[in-house]
């Protein structure tokens, strides 16, 4: 016996099907349907999707195996994984490798097996489904695409289930920006087995360093920010906050200090076990350098000078004028006269005025050291810029009312922006992860859109949203099936709509500059009302589309589908489309998924088909026929319901084939079944038991109802004229009729009697019905 060597990825494959988190889990409904369809198809002893670990393999589903695990030493599928593809051995008892095996060498011990490994990342394999049986035999090429198409079932299943090739896509969007995605394994011990490449241009560390098993991730966290890091991290392990959301330091290999702001949250399964956490570290040492800065600034003024981006005012309260040191121009882009009777307050934006309003009172109650704000003010041109103002009572009546401030402001426009974006970034990294959950548990395209359409929608402050995918396969792109499509100002057609989608909402696209999102893949920006030549969805109800951005989504560079937003209070700006790349590709990644499940569903379909049915004459194939024979052969044993078969040998059939050739006789073969299925009622079933044989099983039928069926089938068969190439072929049939019986002890005996019946049929003269003998 010769274990299987161990595969070169070996430690990375162990730490994927351990991410899994489906070892020692229940049996599950859909893949021991899986395997009994695979014990049935190929007719075999057993049927097992195997799960290699590091000292055992464990089988998720088994039939026709009585055991849970195997010693992994002694484990076929061990040698299909090592060779990461399809293994037959069709005579164990012949193979060096297995013919001391102890599964081999015991009582009707194993001779035949089957294997295709599970490939859940780029060769990286994680078990089998596999076939066994107790006789050596022979696999054709046709049964072994069968079992790959069954593994790949099985695998699609896995990958959809946890994710993992979610994970991929996200890690890949992640892998070139400024955020890094990392994994902590909690058990047995809390450390990181993941790690995105660009986590050394974050944290300064390479990802060797970090997912070694020996290294604690705190020891690279600065002293003085560790307690309260491990603190926050173990109350997300003991699930008394969903998720962590932290700044602090990091001392590099060098010795430098970098600011790193970590989110991180953990993945419980169906029972709410804790399964891994995930997080995503951000290098904000310039922004946090920034707001140290800044709060030196506003403990000094002088200092805040010094750093030249910072301006001084002096408000008189009694004249109601403000000086500035620099121009209104510079700032605002207004004239001198917005200094006088407190003018400028007009400017503030609607949002920020109570609060500013609220911090100015505090402080000239006495309630605050100093006056403190953070407001808009509108520029000439319309748009709004952000100051950061801090200012402090220098001067008071004889009343002790306060008559004089000064203080100084700053132009945070950028910073905002840039928190705003990182903002709309978490956003988006938490919408990907939410629609990929949903869509694990749902597998229903528009019910993910139902969730990430309206959260689209407000983060751009958007008013009109679609999302809509490509037919598959689809060349013209003038088409789109609908999957989300969503108006803020009318849920009445929202629900309209989402009744629509249910049934299967198609629409026509036109207009160049949705044609260039659908064929060039370009994102495209519309700040101006969009024209019906632009871009018109037909016969969709919409509003006019004042504004609007016009997304691809992508799945490995290929237009799967678009998202439009329209209608924004704010605008869209190319940077949006950055922030949105996750999502977009989540999306596209997903309706990729949804079309594989689909071409599952509908190889399955066929497989099913082919295993059934007979492939020349569509009728049922012998091994149907028999099983349902021996149904209701079971049904007459309980319930004493009459019940009847006929066995039909199209007389003379050779000559057929001597004759006129074999393609004539196959088009003989397919029209005498046409022909008898039009005569029999729904219930009967017609199959072929083999070369010219058929039978028909007639319920609730007696000997003479049955006599009577066969009769018409072999009156309408003589009637019919068969013809070939301009020639009549004559045919007719004899037939043997049995109605099941007491003393019929099985089916056997009961299709005996018929065949008997039918022999007689022949040595009278063929092309006549002949009943069996009560015997």
């Amino acid at each position: 016996m010769k274990p299987a060597p161990l595969p070169r990825n070996e430690v990375e494959r162990l730490h994927l099907l351990h991410e899994l988190d489906i070892l020692d889990t229940e049996p599950e409904p859909v893949f021991d349907k899986i395997t009994q369809f695979a014990k049935q198809l190929f007719d075999a002893d057993a049927a097992l999707i195997t799960l290699v670990d590091s000292e055992r393999q464990w089988f998720k589903s088994k039939i026709g195996f009585q055991e849970n695990e195997t010693p992994r030493e002694v484990s076929f599928c061990s040698h299909a994984v090592e060779k990461a593809s399809t293994m037959v051995v069709e005579d164990a008892t012949k193979d060096e490798r297995f013919f001391d095996n102890p599964y081999v060498v015991a009582e009707n011990g194993l001779r035949f097996y089957a294997g295709v490994p599970l490939e859940i990342a780029p060769d990286i394999f994680v078990g089998t489904l596999c076939i066994t049986d107790s006789r050596p035999r022979n696999f054709s090429t046709q049964q072994r695409e069968w079992l790959e198409i069954l593994a790949e079932w099985v695998k699609n299943e896995l990958v959809g289930r946890y994710a993992i090739s979610n994970f991929e896509q996200e890690r890949r969007v992640l892998a070139e920006g400024p955020v890094a995605a990392v994994v902590w394994q909690v058990e047995p011990f809390p450390h990181l087995i993941y790690t995105a490449s660009n986590v050394e241009r974050v944290l300064g560390y390479p990802s060797d360093y970090l997912l070694d098993p020996d290294v604690n991730y705190e020891t690279i966290v600065h002293k003085s920010d560790c307690e309260e890091l491990l603190a926050r991290m173990q109350a997300v392990l003991d699930g008394e906050q969903e998720s962590l959301e932290l700044e602090y330091r990091v001392i590099t290999p060098k010795g430098d200090v970098r600011w790193v702001h970590h989110y991180a949250r953990a993945d419980r399964d169906s029972h709410g076990h804790l399964v891994r956490v995930r997080g995503y570290l951000h290098d904000s040492t310039k922004r946090k350098e920034l707001e140290i800065s800044l709060q030196q600034a506003n403990q000094s003024f002088a200092l805040a000078l010094a750093a030249g981006n910072l301006a001084t005012w002096d408000w008189n309260l009694i004249k109601q004028t403000v000086s500035v040191n620099h121009t209104w121009a510079e700032i605002l882009g207004r004239d001198e006269s917005y200094a006088q009777n407190n003018r400028w307050a007009t400017l503030i934006h609607p949002e920020d005025y109570q609060a500013t309003r609220d911090a100015l009172q505090r402080h000239l109650k006495g309630q605050a050291e100093r006056f403190e704000a953070r407001f808009r003010l509108q520029h000439a041109d319309g748009h709004f810029i952000w100051l950061h103002s801090i200012g402090k009572v220098i001067e008071f009546d004889d009343n002790g009312l306060a008559v004089r401030m000064v203080g100084i402001h700053h132009d945070i426009t950028d910073e905002v922006k840039n928190e705003l974006r990182r903002k709309q970034q978490e956003t988006v990294l938490n919408l990907v992860s939410a629609v990929q959950h949903e869509f694990l548990f749902v597998k229903e395209f528009s019910e993910v859109c139902d969730i990430a359409l309206p959260q689209l929608m407000a983060l751009t402050q958007s008013k009109v949203g679609i999302i809509g995918e490509l037919p598959g396969n689809s060349v013209s792109r003038e088409l789109l099936w609908l999957h989300g499509v969503r108006r803020s100002d009318d849920e009445v057609k929202n629900q309209a709509y989402q009744k629509l989608i249910h049934q299967g909402l198609e629409v026509e696209v036109t207009g160049r500059v949705v044609w260039q999102v659908l064929t060039e893949g370009k994102a495209q920006l519309c700040p101006y009302p969009v024209q019906n030549e632009e871009a018109l969805f037909q016969p969709l109800d919409l509003p006019s589309l004042e504004n609007a951005y016009i997304l691809p989504l992508y799945f490995k560079r290929q237009v799967v589908g678009l998202l439009l937003l329209a209608n924004s209070a704010q605008g869209y700006n190319q940077e949006l489309l950055a922030t949105l790349e996750p999502i977009l590709n989540t999306l596209g990644t997903l309706m990729h998924f949804r079309r594989i499940d689909e071409q599952r569903i509908n190889a399955t379909e066929e497989l099913r088909r082919m295993a059934t049915i007979d492939e020349l004459t569509q009728v049922a194939n012998r091994r149907v026929f028999i099983e349902a024979a021996e149904q209701r052969f079971n049904e007459q044993q309980r319930y004493e319901l009459p019940v009847s078969v006929a066995i039909i040998d199209l007389d003379h059939f050779k000559k057929v084939n001597d004759t006129y050739g074999h393609a004539a006789g196959d088009k003989v073969l397919k029209q005498f079944a046409d022909i008898t299925r039009e005569v029999l009622r729904d219930g009967d079933l017609l199959g072929r038991q083999g070369g010219e044989e058929f039978a028909i099983l007639l319920p609730h039928a007696d000997i003479n109802q049955a006599l009577q069926a066969a009769e018409r089938v072999r009156q309408r068969i003589e009637e019919t004229e068969f013809e070939w190439q301009g020639k009549t072929i004559p045919v007719t049939i004899s037939i043997g009729v049995a109605q099941l019986l007491p003393t019929d002890k099985d089916v056997d005996r009961w299709f005996a009697r018929a065949d008997n019946a039918l022999y007689q049929a022949k040595s009278d003269g063929r092309n006549r019905c002949i009943a069996a003998k009560e015997v």
